[in-house]
């Protein structure tokens, strides 16, 4: 087992493709409204702050990871949500079918 020192990013990075909870309260959306594209958001992992979201100008000026750290997660988060977007449509593809 290879184990390593690392320093943890204290961010939840979250993808959106369709309206809900947070993003649908902040802009009054319908619940369930597909987006026109992915929207990635960063939070701040505080419980005794809430949470707050914040921007890649936050995250850069307070340290907590640098330009090219946010693009690598920006890329890994599009790839997985591309990913998973893809499975989640095949599974209710599957599941879905009038002959089950």
């Amino acid at each position: 087992q290879l184990v390593r020192k690392v320093e943890i990013i204290p961010l939840t990075v979250v993808v959106r493709n369709i309206a809900a909870g947070g993003l649908a309260e902040r802009f009054a959306m319908v619940e369930g409204t597909e987006l026109p594209r992915s929207i990635i958001e960063f939070y701040y992992e505080s419980d005794e702050l809430g949470t707050p979201m914040v921007t890649e100008e936050h995250i850069t000026a307070f340290g907590w990871a640098h330009p090219h750290d946010i693009d690598e997660i920006l890329t890994l988060s599009l790839r997985v949500n591309d990913f998973l977007t893809g499975l989640f449509l095949f599974v209710h593809q599957t599941f879905h079918k009038s002959d089950f």
